[in-house]
């Protein structure tokens, strides 16, 4: 991932979608919501080779595979999440945007339960 690349990219999407503001509002919100996904997908195409080393890390430490795919989700939940709030924020639908956020963070409590229920159970296994 060229990071630099990627913040050129970024800033000119920014500076183009300045120049737009006044002109042509719904092609500015276009532009940003296409920049942003491709953004998303270049940024997306080394998660293979992370998604190897944490699967490695916890091969060797014996952890469930269970966890390791709940935290794949939770990150793919709050990445997800958070490229959607910023463009709703951006085309000016702040309230949709705290909502959006609100249903990132339920869906992150609702696919971490399984581990909620482990941890108790380790929990009363020490308490006993």
């Amino acid at each position: 991932m060229d990071i630099i690349v990627i913040s050129g990219f970024c800033v000119t999407a920014a500076v183009l979608c300045r120049l737009l503001e006044a002109d042509a509002a719904p092609l500015r919100a276009l532009l940003a919501i296409a920049a942003a996904a491709l953004v998303f997908l270049k940024t997306a195409e080394p998660l293979g080779t992370v998604i190897s080393g944490i699967r490695s890390i916890f091969s060797e430490s014996g952890a469930d595979e269970e966890y390791l795919r709940i935290l794949i989700k939770g990150l793919g939940i709050c990445y997800i999440t958070e490229l959607a709030c910023g463009m709703c924020r951006d085309c000016g639908e702040n309230a949709l945007a705290s909502q959006l956020l609100l249903a990132g963070k339920i869906s992150l409590l609702v696919i971490s339960l399984p581990m909620f229920g482990a941890l108790i159970d380790i929990v009363r296994s020490l308490l006993i």
